[in-house]
């Protein structure tokens, strides 16, 4: 991985089918999905917090033998030990340490209290771009329990709202700080390296991966769909930057916003040393026209999984 590359930022959509990938407060018989407000109209998302879980359990799933990542305790305080466990250099932590635990950021043992990681891999919530209220729909579903009479069962009628949906979903990595611990006990601030280069490129491989393979999202025993990216671009950048969380904007229906493309592409393309871009067919209306302003700024249009196969092999 070159030092020269500062940040991964990532942005994507995925088009759904009928479900509810993250439900909201709700009440006793209704199980709704979470929302916001745009000009009015309500659009359906999916929180930041649910999206790191999703991708940490899709890390998880492809853990061989000699790697590992720790279950937070009942208190959700983690293991702190970011040599040993990808989740913790990867998402960061907020735990108490006991007084003269040794660590490998304190080999001669931690002073004792708060020990505080900020998480290199930052995620967006994923929203919705189409209004809610145009794709959903009320389902229900029966909660069925025993009843006192033996032989006799008896259940309550919940609603589920379910709905399709376009979302955008975005991603970033700060590089440098992958694998490294910041001391700032100098004059000025320096990164310690905790894990070697190669391990630091593989924990990064590892979230592309799961990118690829989401699949742990709520409601799916009975509301199964896809939500891996169906159109996405990934920039390696020079200057660690979320500029690129702004590329994807529709307008007038399911058509990406052109203008909108341009300009991002013209903002970032100063400090990106690669831009990709992949796309599946029948997701936006314009895609044609999408495909061609890539083709102007010379990034060839791949699929999604060729995208983050390729992403992958640019990190080692």
């Amino acid at each position: 991985m070159s030092e020269s590359i500062k940040g991964m930022n990532m942005v994507w959509l995925s088009k759904t089918g009928l479900t509810n990938l993250n439900a909201g407060e709700g009440e006793a018989n209704l199980v709704d999905i979470k929302k916001y407000k745009r000009m009015g109209k309500e659009y359906p998302y999916v929180s930041g917090q649910a999206m790191r879980y999703y991708i940490k359990e899709a890390m998880r799933r492809s853990l061989n033998s000699e790697e590992f990542m720790c279950i937070p305790n009942a208190q959700g305080e983690t293991c702190a030990n970011i040599e040993k466990c990808i989740a913790c250099d990867l998402f960061g932590f907020m735990s108490a340490i006991k007084k003269g635990t040794k660590l490998p950021t304190f080999p001669e043992g931690h002073p004792g209290g708060a020990y505080t990681r900020v998480s290199p891999v930052k995620v967006s919530p994923a929203v919705g771009l189409l209004p809610f209220d145009e794709n959903c729909v009320m389902d229900f579903l029966t909660r069925r329990k025993p009843q006192e009479v033996a032989g006799e069962r008896v259940g309550d009628i919940v609603n589920v709202e379910i709905g399709t949906n376009i979302y955008k979903c975005g991603l970033a990595i700060d590089l440098i700080r992958v694998g490294r611990e910041e001391d700032r006990t100098g004059e000025t601030s320096a990164f310690k390296e905790i894990v070697e280069e190669k391990g630091r490129v593989e924990r990064v491989k590892k979230v592309l991966e799961a990118i690829k393979f989401l699949t742990d999202y709520s409601k799916q025993a009975r509301l199964l769909t896809d939500f891996t990216p169906d159109v996405i671009c990934i920039a390696f950048q020079n200057r660690y930057s979320h500029r690129l969380q702004k590329l994807f904007e529709f307008e007038g229906g399911e058509k990406i916003n052109q203008t909108r493309l341009k300009q991002i592409l013209d903002d970032i393309k100063e400090y990106s040393e690669k831009i990709l871009f992949g796309m599946i067919s029948g997701v936006i209306e314009n895609e044609e026209e999408v495909k061609q302003i890539f083709d102007s700024y010379g990034i060839e249009t791949k699929t999604p999984a060729e995208v983050l196969k390729e992403a992958m092999d640019f990190m080692s």
